[in-house]
């Protein structure tokens, strides 16, 4: 075996360990070695080594019944952290929420600023000034309204943004790994976290006076498409031009025919456990029946539970620490 194959399959186990220490907060040796198939020797000669680089911290002896004391170990979390930021673009302001969160998904310090304009001078301003206060921070991700494809913002609620390759530009000018991605895609990730990892999801989002959107969960993995065009419902083929959307989705009791509409097609494409309807609009949907006009449409047996529930931020930040999670782990 080459000396490349070698350390190649050393990092690989390093990063099982760093998971399981992840997983079980605290665990021995045998706990360490069960839970990722390694043995116990490699990973006490792996856990040794990142004792002494600080990536693992040695806690104090476990004992167990009839057993000789165990060295305990948990993951030095909270050097490893990464910087979330969520572009916000509703009823008429923009706004750019941030948190730091290390891998154990602990909240360091968070915050938001109202910006007279998204744009990458204004992103770049804002993360420079975080890191400057978090060295630790190893990746930033970003949450974008708009279809993102490998980087590229396409097109979004921030004109300054579209076109741009906004996850390279911010890499060049940060110095650190950047991951730029939807906010529907997010937000469903979010959503799978917090509810016992729930793996069919469509989230369903009617701003008011805003085009709707979408972020879709299938057997736990995220449904971008080709071109990451999934959930951009601006497209979705409504019985009126694309132009109207705005004035059309300006109020629920206009909107409903549409809304359903757009429920109905996800019933039947995605037939998903849960749709959450988020977004200003959804609020007035309870008092216009909305579920069972829903249920005139469909067996009840064959409708999936239906939330409303206007604010999804904690999902969206919980998605955004999940995609940033992954990627830390594989840095």
């Amino acid at each position: 075996m080459s000396s490349n194959s070698i350390i190649k399959i050393k990092q690989q186990n390093i990063l099982q360990i760093k998971r399981a220490l992840i997983a079980l907060g605290s665990a021995t040796k045998p706990e360490i070695a069960k839970h990722t198939g390694l043995t116990v020797a490699t990973c006490g000669n792996l856990l040794n080594e990142m004792a002494k680089s600080g990536d693992a911290v040695a806690e104090n002896l476990r004992f167990s019944n009839g057993g000789r004391p165990a060295q305990a170990y948990r993951y030095c979390a909270e050097k490893t952290q990464f910087l979330s930021l969520l572009a916000i673009s509703e009823n008429g302001t923009e706004k750019i929420y941030y948190r730091v969160v290390d891998v154990a998904e602990k909240t360091h310090s968070q915050g938001s600023s109202l910006v007279r304009q998204v744009n990458l001078p204004t992103l770049k301003k804002m993360a420079m000034g975080i890191l400057k206060k978090n060295p630790a921070i190893r990746l930033v991700t970003l949450g974008v309204q708009g279809c993102v494809h490998e980087g590229i913002v396409a097109f979004s609620d921030f004109p300054e943004l579209d076109g741009r390759a906004v996850q390279s530009e911010l890499e060049s000018a940060l110095k650190i790994p950047v991951f730029v991605e939807n906010d529907m895609n997010s937000i469903a990730l979010g959503y799978s976290r917090v509810n016992q990892n729930e793996k069919d999801i469509a989230i369903l989002f009617f701003p008011k006076g805003n085009p709707p959107a979408g972020g879709f969960l299938v057997d736990g993995n995220i449904v971008r498409g080709h071109s990451s065009l999934s959930g951009e419902l601006s497209y979705f083929p409504f019985p009126f031009p694309k132009g109207s959307q705005r004035r059309f989705f300006d109020n629920a009791k206009r909107a409903l025919p549409g809304i359903l509409q757009v429920v109905q097609a996800t019933i039947v494409f995605f037939d998903p456990a849960v749709i959450l309807l988020t977004g200003s609009l959804s609020e007035d949907l309870k008092k216009l029946n909305f579920e069972k006009r829903l249920q005139m449409r469909f067996a009840k047996s064959k409708l999936p539970k239906l939330l409303i529930q206007p604010n999804t931020q904690e999902e969206y930040f919980a998605g955004i620490a999940q995609l940033s999670i992954q990627r830390l782990l594989k840095i």
